[in-house]
C-alpha cells in the first residue's frame, strides 16, 4: 500500500489536496493511505517516532518550519533518501534551497488535478524503475508493499501470504508466478513454501535459516540447498555450518 503525507498549514488545501488523491485512487484502483499534516514539526515528529511514506506533499511557506527546513531535516537529521518530495507554493522561492532536497518536482497553487495526477502517476513510474515495492492485487484493487519491509513470502494453499514489518497481507497466487515476473537480488526460494529476504537473515546452516524478529528456523528443502546455500554464502556471517 502506498502511503502519502501532505503538509500544508492551510487546512482547506491539504483537504483539496487528500480528495483528489482519494479520486486519483478510486480511478486506477490502487490502495493508498493519506495522512494530513498542518505543520512540519508534527510531520518530522511522525517520521521520527518511525513512520515512512513513499510521497510527501510539502507546503514552501509555512509558519514556524517551512517546507525547506522540512525537507532538509528529513535527507539529513532523518537520513531519509528513497521517500519522494513534491514541493506546492505559490512562489518559487529559492531554487538552489529547494533543489539541495532532491525534490521530484514543484507544483503551484492552487494546485490543480492534472498535475497532481501526472505527479503521482511519475512517483509510481520511479518506484517501479528502482524496484521499490512489490505489486499485487486483491478484490482487483491493486496494493504495493516496500520491498524493504518484506521478511517472506509463503504459499498457503491457492493463496500466498506476505510477511512484513507491519503485518501480513494475503492473497491468491503462486510462488512460481511470482518468481516468474522477477524479485530483487536479496530473494531467494529456499523451500516449495517460502521464499526469503536476505536482508533479515540473521543466522543459518546448510539445513535452516532464522530470520530478523521470527521465533523459530525456516527450513531449507534438499531441492534448493546447493542454490540457497551459495546464496547465502555471500552474507557476512560468521554462524554457516559447513
Amino acid at each position: 500500500m502506498w502511503s502519502i503525507a501532505i503538509c500544508d498549514d492551510n487546512r482547506r488545501e491539504c483537504n483539496e489536496m487528500e480528495e483528489l488523491l482519494d479520486t486519483y485512487c478510486e480511478e486506477k484502483k490502487i490502495a493508498l493511505e493519506t495522512e494530513l499534516f498542518y505543520d512540519g514539526f508534527s510531520l518530522c515528529e511522525r517520521m521520527e517516532a518511525g513512520k515512512r511514506y513513499d510521497l510527501i506533499f510539502l507546503d514552501i511557506l509555512m509558519c514556524g518550519m517551512d517546507g525547506i527546513q522540512v525537507g532538509s531535516r528529513i535527507r539529513h537529521a532523518l537520513d531519509d533518501e528513497e521517500v519522494e518530495l513534491v514541493y506546492m507554493s505559490c512562489v518559487m522561492g529559492d531554487a538552489d534551497l529547494l533543489l539541495q532536497n532532491r525534490p521530484i518536482g514543484f507544483m503551484g497553487k492552487p494546485i490543480q488535478k492534472e498535475e497532481v495526477y501526472r505527479t503521482v502517476d511519475y512517483a509510481r513510474k520511479l518506484g517501479d524503475r528502482f524496484r521499490k515495492w512489490f505489486l499485487y492485487k486483491k478484490d482487483r484493487i491493486s496494493y504495493q508493499v516496500p520491498y524493504k519491509e518484506i521478511l517472506y513470502f509463503q504459499s498457503v494453499g491457492r493463496k500466498v501470504e506476505l510477511h512484513t514489518l507491519r503485518g501480513v497481507h494475503e492473497f491468491y497466487g503462486k510462488l512460481s508466478e511470482i518468481l516468474e515476473e522477477g524479485l530483487p537480488e536479496q530473494f531467494v526460494q529456499i523451500h516449495q513454501s517460502y521464499i526469503i529476504n536476505r536482508d533479515f537473515v540473521v543466522r543459518f546452516d546448510k539445513e535452516r535459516v532464522y530470520l530478523k524478529g521470527k521465533e523459530g528456523y525456516f527450513s531449507i528443502s534438499q531441492t534448493y540447498r546447493q542454490s540457497a546455500g551459495q546464496w547465502l554464502l555471500g552474507l557476512p556471517l560468521p554462524d554457516y555450518v559447513k
